[in-house]
């Protein structure tokens, strides 16, 4: 949702003051020490002990593909963490879902549990307030990841006109208490990842993690923390002694709200708030690889690789069965394009799930995807877009939902399913941003139980009454064009212009390849 407000910037500003007016990143003097592979706590591991032991050196996994199981995996860490919390986040949103993470957190510092956060700055300057009343409580740390020195409107000018310093972002996202417990994956936080916005909803995909990948998180984590472009918020706000009393009485007010006791219901009736409770965790266990951009990426040149993931998702697992891709945001490189095509050269199946021109927050990076749909499906590559009718009942029959409103939805999972035994999820997008612009986080699963699952999870997702499945029909001389179809309203339907989308939205894209903001995207 913020990107589209970067990108019009940028095309404004950009032509004008982008070339050779690099903007300076903010606060940067020198990285303090980092502290790595710090012990686990023995409290958390006893929630699924028996299990964790009898399964080293695997990490044991728990599916959070459902919002509410993945906002009651977050609470229940924090609840439980005796130690350190460290929380890592692309936004970090001043709402519902924000406010009773950001309440959990507070009741942890208030026990003593250290609480160390680091958010980027591409959406924050508007909760500058917010922020410091937080950041001004004794054993919670918030830093700021490459902050602009312009707040509110200006800050995202500023976005603009210095788009190759502090344009770049920090995309990686984890949740982790006592370096014995983790949430990482697609969700940032924020009412559109947990069913609670009234107008939209986004699709994602998170997993709960316990054992050795929870220390190399960790260690993850630290290094960005420490790191020289992770600013201590103090420098940017401070809270004065009667703000943080008045932030108080609002959490003290929240626990009364109407909203919050029909989520905080919700989230307590959920099978995994119970299994965490009782310690009867199901997990699936598997070898576990982690992988992430190093910090510095953002100040590195964009065609030197050196601080980029070292094990590029699509290029160094040679699938030989199936390659099951979900990324909203899908714009292939000439080489993934390639290496698809190798791929379908020995038979793989290939299946990609991503935005449709209706459900895409981002209008560009469609437009951009959709000069490569005529390719990818003539490889053979079977190409589904999610409508933005997509899991209606399900979200409509949601009993916190007071308003019984269906929401527009869009997808923002990163996941890919190989073969039979490998899955991969993070925060990465299949697009030039994450490819060379922005920081990520990734993790390669070997795990034949957690891969079956994810497939299931896949197919959930393509079904027509989810997902529009393109195909290329030809006419009379063998001239192709693309058809999208999908079941709306209980029937099945044929549209060929960008699914069921409006002129405008169609006009929106057309216009969207006027620009030369392919490399931005």
């Amino acid at each position: 949702m913020f990107r589209w407000l970067h990108l019009t910037l940028i095309v404004i500003v950009s032509f004008t003051f982008l070339t050779g007016c690099g903007g300076k990143h903010v606060g940067i003097k020198e990285d303090r020490p980092v502290h790595l592979s710090q012990e686990s706590s023995d409290l958390l591991h006893r929630y699924c002990a028996e299990d964790v032991k009898a399964h080293a050196p695997q990490t044991g996994f728990y599916p959070l593909e459902h919002h509410l199981d993945s906002m009651a995996a977050r609470l229940l860490l924090a609840k439980a963490a005796q130690h350190r919390i460290t929380v890592q986040y692309f936004t970090f949103s001043d709402d519902l879902a924000g406010r009773m993470l950001s309440q959990a957190l507070m009741e942890a510092a208030d026990r003593g549990v250290q609480v160390d956060v680091l958010i980027d700055d591409i959406a924050i300057s508007f909760d500058d307030d917010t922020i410091a009343q937080v950041n001004a409580h004794t054993n919670i740390r918030v830093r700021v990841f490459n902050p602009t020195n312009s707040r509110r409107a200006l800050h995202y000018v500023e976005m603009g006109m210095y788009g190759d310093t502090v344009g770049r972002r920090m995309h990686n996202k984890s949740f982790t208490a006592d370096n014995s417990m983790t949430v990482f994956g697609g969700r940032n936080i924020g009412n559109i990842y947990f069913g609670l916005d009234k107008k939209n909803y986004f699709i994602d995909n998170d997993v709960l993690a316990v054992g050795p990948l929870v220390n190399d998180i960790s260690n993850q984590f630290d290094i960005y923390f420490s790191n020289a472009y992770s600013v201590d918020f103090e420098i940017i706000a401070k809270a004065k002694i009667d703000e943080m009393q008045a932030l108080k009485k609002s959490f003290d007010a929240l626990v009364h709200d109407k909203k919050y006791l029909a989520l905080k219901q919700a989230i307590q009736e959920r099978t995994l708030f119970k299994q965490f409770s009782e310690k009867q965790m199901p997990l699936y266990f598997g070898d576990a690889r982690l992988t992430y951009d190093m910090p510095e990426k953002i100040a590195t040149d964009i065609n030197d690789s050196s601080t980029h993931i070292k094990r590029k998702v699509p290029q160094k697992i040679g699938a030989t069965k199936r390659f099951y891709m979900v990324s909203p945001y899908f714009i292939p490189s000439e080489k993934m394009i390639e290496r698809i095509q190798k791929m379908r050269d020995i038979g793989v199946d290939v299946a990609v799930l991503t935005n449709s021109l209706e459900s895409s927050d981002q209008t560009p990076v469609y437009a951009y995807y959709s000069l490569s749909q005529k390719r990818l499906l003539e490889m053979g590559v079977r190409l589904y877009e999610i409508h933005p009718f997509a899991f209606e009942k399900e979200l409509v029959n949601q009993n916190y939902n007071l308003l019984k409103h269906v929401p527009h939805v869009a997808l923002h999972a990163k996941t890919i399913v190989i073969d039979d035994d490998l899955f991969s999820i993070g925060s990465i997008n299949m697009d030039p941003r994450s490819r060379n612009l922005n920081t990520e986080l990734v993790s390669i699963i070997k795990s034949r139980e957690l891969n079956a699952y994810e497939a299931r999870n896949f197919a959930r997702m393509i079904a027509p009454e989810n997902a529009y499945e393109l195909s290329l029909e030809y006419d009379e001389d063998n001239r192709s064009r693309i058809v999208w179809k999908a079941t709306l309203d209980g029937e099945t339907k044929t549209f060929y212009n960008h699914g069921n989308s409006s002129n405008w939205l169609r006009a929106k894209r057309t216009m969207s390849l006027w620009f030369p903001i392919h490399d931005l995207l």
